[in-house]
């Protein structure tokens, strides 16, 4: 069984009014992870997800190529977190 992990992470590069945030939210359902994904005033998209270690680490490198008009320059983790945040799904902020 895959160890469930808790990651934020921050996308920089051509990340908003791009629908980046709408294929992080079709990606992240597709690896069947939960969490969120917003815009931040600085330009980045900040994504806050949870799942099996080995999905997050597959939806983390299909997030970070460019795809239509968004170029993610870079992708990271900032951080893991304990697992005490509830998230029933995916969701924009």
């Amino acid at each position: 069984m895959q160890p469930i992990v808790h990651w934020e992470c921050v996308a920089t590069g051509r990340v908003q009014g791009v629908n980046y945030r709408a294929r992080v939210l079709e990606a992240a359902l597709r690896h069947r992870l939960v969490g969120t994904v917003e815009n931040l005033p600085d330009g980045t998209v900040w994504i806050d997800a949870r799942g099996p270690l080995a999905q997050l680490e597959d939806f983390l490198r299909e997030v970070s190529t460019p795809l239509g008009l968004s170029r993610p320059s870079l992708v990271r983790r900032v951080r893991e977190v304990p697992l005490s945040a509830r998230f029933d799904g995916f969701e924009f902020r």
